[in-house]
């Protein structure tokens, strides 16, 4: 029944299975993500994904696949007395759902980003090719950007569930109650602190960086590691701008809206941080002062360097570079020399005054 879902496309669905719907408006694909009323008719596609229904679904579920929920989750009414007593109705959702509230926004803050693309690549062991499923409610949009943010992640078989969580109960499949996932400290608003009195001053703009995902060259060890890599590289791009974001040295970019340039030029050179400023393109796009560029060059599997490049997209000219030599080609290794290169940056902005 799911062969055809195997190569995920853009054609319209097939007729609803498990329950008649009426006929709803259809919108046409935005060119990014959607950030109207997210409650309004939604598209009957998604480039680059599948759209699919409750037998589908529940099929992909007994296949193994990593069904993510973009709902939001219930607030505080307005108006309750303080100190009051809330207890917000439990979370129904489709069985072994990971809840993650707010990855469907159409704006979202880069520590969020990070943290959605790291959260995806626990949850699929960092498989490109993983069978991946996003569904909130019937006619929703946050599923539809969750979906097209997978998709730009990189996920090949990402599958969009329109009907979200009503349609799977009109089909009489099973519900379970889920936990939301909570928020890393670094994606949450930080804490009202008392103003100081001082005199007013104008904020100091921060420099808007494009972070490229993270490449590795060298001697790649074989075949047998291809897979392995990808999801370090996966895993490590996602810790590098979660570190980077927590410096608040940038204004990180999100990527999405030029995934399409990134991906052509990433068809066109073998790495991006050896293509001649092609990268400067990507900074353009998103109007970004900066570009980094990061990778990791493999001697062996015990001997490995991480360099960066920071580059200025007015000039063309490298703005920073520095390399940081570890030992060991596993995921430890990989996240304390990441770490180490984002406090490196932080502490040589302040001991200059200035970021770059």
């Amino acid at each position: 029944m799911l062969a055809a879902l195997s190569a995920p496309a853009a054609a319209p669905a097939p007729a609803a299975q498990g329950g008649a719907q009426q006929p709803q408006p259809v919108a046409q694909e935005p060119p990014g993500f959607w950030t109207g009323n997210i409650d309004s008719p939604v598209p009957s596609t998604i480039h680059g994904g599948v759209v699919i229904h409750a037998r589908e679904l529940s099929t992909l579920l007994k296949q193994g696949a990593v069904v993510v929920d973009v709902s939001n989750a219930p607030r505080r009414p307005e108006g309750l007395a303080p100190g009051a007593p809330w207890m917000p109705v439990p979370h129904s959702a489709l069985p072994g759902s990971l809840w993650i509230p707010g990855a469907g926004v159409g704006s979202m803050t880069p520590a969020f980003d990070a943290y959605f693309r790291a959260r995806l690549a626990q949850a699929t062991a960092g498989d490109l090719g993983r069978a991946l499923a996003v569904y909130c409610h019937d006619r929703c949009w946050l599923s539809w950007n969750a979906a097209k943010r997978a998709i730009g992640y990189g996920y090949r078989r990402v599958y969009w569930f329109p009907e979200g969580i009503e349609g799977w109960r009109a089909a009489g499949l099973p519900t379970a109650t889920v936990a939301a996932q909570r928020e890393p400290e670094s994606a949450q608003p930080p804490p009202a602190r008392s103003p100081t009195p001082q005199l007013s001053q104008p904020p100091v703009p921060r420099p808007r960086l494009v972070v490229l995902d993270m490449e590795l060259s060298g001697d790649l060890g074989g075949p047998e590691f291809t897979a392995e890599h990808a999801a370090r590289l996966t895993m490590a791009s996602a810790r590098l701008r979660a570190d980077l974001a927590r410096t608040h040295l940038y204004e990180l970019l999100d990527n999405a809206p030029a995934q399409d340039l990134i991906d052509r030029l990433k068809s066109q050179q073998l790495y991006l941080h050896e293509c001649n400023g092609c990268d400067l393109d990507v900074g353009r796009q998103l109007g970004a002062n900066l570009v980094m560029v990061t990778w990791v060059n493999r001697v062996s599997g015990l001997i490995l360097t991480l360099t960066y490049e920071i580059h200025d997209v007015a000039s063309g000219q490298i703005a920073a570079r520095k390399s940081f030599d570890f030992r060991g080609d596993n995921d430890v290794a990989w996240t304390h020399a990441i770490d180490y290169m984002a406090r490196d940056l932080q502490e040589a902005a302040a001991a200059a005054g200035t970021s770059h």
